[in-house]
C-alpha cells in the first residue's frame, strides 16, 4: 500500500496545469491531477478480506487481489483489422475475488473490480475526437452479482451520508443501477438495484433485488 501512495505522490508532482500532456510516442497522456488525491481509495490493501452483512446477518466476503496505480493505454481493434493506439491515462484498479483466490497476472472482465481513471472528457471514433479536457470517472464491475452492466460515476453525483454500525460516512454517492432484463435464476449473487460508493473506501454498501441491504463491516 505504501508503494501505491509513493507512486501517486510522484504522479502528482509531475502533473502540469493542463489536463493533457504528450507522452514519449506523441500520444496524449491524461494524468491524475492534484485534485484527484482525495478520491484515491487507500483502505483496501492487497490480501484484505472485505465483509458485507445484510439485515438478516448473512455474510458476503471478498478478497482484495490487486490495488495499484498504473499508466494504461487506450487501444482498439481486432486481430483481423489490427489495432490502433489512442491515448494513455492514469488508473487505480482494485481487483476482488473469492477469499481463497490468489493474485494473478490475469483477471476476467467479468470479475468484481473498481477502476478510478482520468480520461478525456470527449472520446469518440469515426471521426476520432479526443478532447484536451479530462474527467475523473469510476467504473465498478458488478458482473458476479448478475447485473448485465457495470456501474459508472463521474463524481458529479451529490454526496450523501450513510450510517453503518454507528459509523457515519459523509462522502458517499448512491448509484441507482438499471434493471437486468434477463436475470439468471440460478445466480448465487442476485442482481443489485443500487450501490453506495465512498470516495475514500470504495464500495461500502449495496442493495439487491431481494431487498437485502448489504453493508461493509470492516
Amino acid at each position: 500500500m505504501k508503494k501505491i501512495i509513493v507512486i501517486f505522490v510522484v504522479i502528482l508532482n509531475l502533473s502540469c496545469s493542463k489536463d493533457k500532456v504528450s507522452s514519449g510516442d506523441g500520444l496524449p497522456y491524461f494524468q491524475f491531477l492534484p485534485q484527484d488525491a482525495d478520491k484515491i481509495i487507500n483502505s483496501t490493501e492487497v490480501g484484505k478480506i472485505l465483509i458485507y452483512k445484510n439485515q438478516n446477518n448473512d455474510e458476503l466476503k471478498f478478497k482484495v487481489l490487486k490495488n495499484a496505480i498504473e499508466k494504461q493505454l487506450e487501444i482498439r481493434g481486432t486481430f483481423v483489422v489490427g489495432s490502433y493506439k489512442y491515448f494513455y491515462y492514469d488508473e487505480q484498479r482494485i481487483q476482488f475475488g473469492d477469499v481463497l483466490d490468489e493474485p494473478t497476472e490475469y483477471y476476467s472482465s467479468l470479475s468484481f473490480f473498481i477502476s478510478i481513471a482520468r480520461r478525456p472528457k470527449v472520446f469518440q471514433l469515426n471521426p476520432t475526437v479526443i478532447s484536451n479536457e479530462s474527467i475523473l470517472v469510476a467504473n465498478i464491475g458488478l458482473h458476479p452479482f448478475d447485473n448485465s452492466e457495470n456501474a459508472f460515476l463521474n463524481y458529479s453525483e451529490p454526496l450523501i451520508s450513510l450510517t453503518i454500525n454507528s459509523q457515519i460516512f459523509t462522502n458517499v454517492r448512491k448509484v441507482t443501477l438499471p434493471t437486468n432484463l434477463y436475470p439468471n435464476p440460478n445466480a448465487t449473487l442476485k442482481g443489485l438495484t443500487s450501490i453506495y460508493f465512498d470516495q475514500n473506501k470504495g464500495l461500502i454498501g449495496f442493495d439487491d433485488i431481494q431487498n437485502n441491504e448489504w453493508r461493509l463491516q470492516n
